[in-house]
């Protein structure tokens, strides 16, 4: 596996942990590691995997391999618990267990040494014809969007192939139930390995345990329960941007202390359409919008029936099918056009004007935008307001305020006022000013 030198990390083939003649060469060419944070050892099984074992399990591998049992004459303790004493002080391990962009093996990873214990399973590209896959993706995104999808899979594949720990964007469809969304993150898994997991309890901030991600290199969000808490979205962009722009992440088992590894994930995330199945869909502000692909997906007839159970196992079988010459023609055909190449994800971002038009109707200033002109314009009469950020979430917040419990669930952080009138001045500079001032910004907001 050839890797990036920012990664820390070394093949199997370089991590030589011992070296030398007698017991510790003997137990180096036995291959056991020890897991000391679960008190296990782990050993190489018949199929290019790793299985886990006991103790017991140990001494008897020992034995039939021609270890002694029984001290020799002059020795405190037996060749097996020798070999045993030397395994677990010097093959140690940090982590073991499936890791997403990774070869079954042993590596050392950010100073730490890890056993993965098997591999993904990758496509082999092979010239051919999809026709099937090209007609769903063509009908669902059509050609301005099409590319986008196209090379984000083609940079993802790629490096994923090479062993790169290459991040890329959230890629979202947002489209009618039914469109064909679910069924192409289907493919995706395929793609990218086989095998997927579930983040949005994470990301959301529902559970602190993310060790189940850092086993699948597809992370797949489908029409998940929205929130219209703000506290919760934020911190879903939060998790967004971990996930999309961190080479290593930290890993935390439940019951187990975290520990930083660098995975391969690709993350895509599935939403209906409705405005309030999008409030699963965080702000799009400038720190995530280069981080985040928004695609609209239309509903068209399937190409083959889907209904029973039958009928969506052979759709799915024609599809996989197809997926080693759709995989050889991104690897092989396809060109990023240069204006749309990005230097750190491969290909840059696209938002569907529509999806941003909703989104700007849920996004948390036009609540506020709401707010005070509810609050401080509900009469014909009034004028300008003027004051500072402080004051006017004072204003909104306050017990007679007809806004005040909605206010204080929006403004839920100390700058979060200032930082959504901001947002407000550049969406509409006319009725919003702000003056300079040595103590900070002194706004003035017209009526609408």
């Amino acid at each position: 596996m050839s890797v990036d030198n920012k990664s820390q990390v070394r093949t199997p083939e370089e991590l030589d942990p011992l070296s030398g003649n007698g017991v510790f060469a003997k137990a180096k060419s036995f291959k056991i590691f020890y897991d000391h944070t679960r008190t296990l050892f782990w050993a190489p099984n018949s199929h290019e995997g790793w299985i886990i074992i006991k103790i017991s399990d140990v001494r008897r591998w020992l034995e039939e391999r021609g270890c002694g049992s029984k001290p020799k004459k002059g020795e405190k303790v037996s060749e097996i618990d020798t070999l045993l004493n030397v395994i677990q002080r010097e093959f140690d391990v940090e982590y073991a267990g499936s890791l997403a962009g990774y070869r079954h093996g042993v590596y050392q990873v950010n100073g730490k040494r890890i056993l993965v214990k098997d591999s993904p399973t990758l496509i082999e590209p092979r010239a051919g014809s999809w026709p099937l896959l090209r007609g769903i993706i063509t009908n669902m995104l059509g050609a301005e969007q099409e590319i986008y999808l196209f090379g984000w899979i083609k940079v993802g594949f790629e490096a994923l192939v090479a062993g790169k720990r290459r991040v890329g964007q959230a890629l979202t469809l947002v489209g009618p139930a039914d469109c064909g969304k679910s069924l192409l993150q289907s493919v995706l898994t395929d793609i990218f390995g086989g095998r997927s997991a579930k983040p949005h309890a994470y990301m959301s901030g529902d559970t602190p345990f993310n060790g189940d991600l850092f086993c699948a290199e597809h992370l797949m969000i489908e029409d998940e329960k929205s929130s219209t808490d703000i506290r919760a979205r934020r911190n879903f962009g939060t998790k967004i941007k971990e996930v999309t722009a961190n080479t290593t992440n930290s890993c935390h088992p439940k019951h187990r202390q975290s520990i930083p590894l660098d995975p391969f994930w690709r993350l895509s995330i599935s939403v209906n359409d409705e405005p309030e199945n999008l409030l699963i869909l965080p702000p799009i502000d400038d720190s995530l919008k280069d981080k985040i692909i928004l695609l609209k997906s239309l509903k068209h007839p399937m190409p083959m029936p889907s209904v029973s159970d039958e009928e969506r196992q052979a759709f799915m079988g024609a599809l996989r099918a197809e997926l080693p010459a759709f995989l050889h023609y991104l690897t092989n055909d396809l060109r990023i056009p240069p204006q749309l190449v990005s230097q750190r994800y491969g290909i840059t971002h696209y938002h569907h004007p529509d999806i941003l038009e909703t989104l700007g109707t849920l996004a948390p200033e036009t609540r506020l935008l709401e707010m005070l002109d509810t609050e401080l314009f509900g009469s014909p009469a009034a004028g300008s307001w003027d004051g500072t950020a402080a004051e006017l979430e004072h204003t909104l917040t306050k017990e007679s305020s007809a806004v005040n419990r909605e206010a204080r669930q929006l403004l839920s952080f100390p700058t979060a006022c200032g930082t959504y009138l901001g947002r407000l001045q550049n969406r509409f500079p006319d009725r919003f000013k702000a003056e300079h001032t040595r103590t900070g910004n002194r706004w003035t907001i017209d009526p609408p």
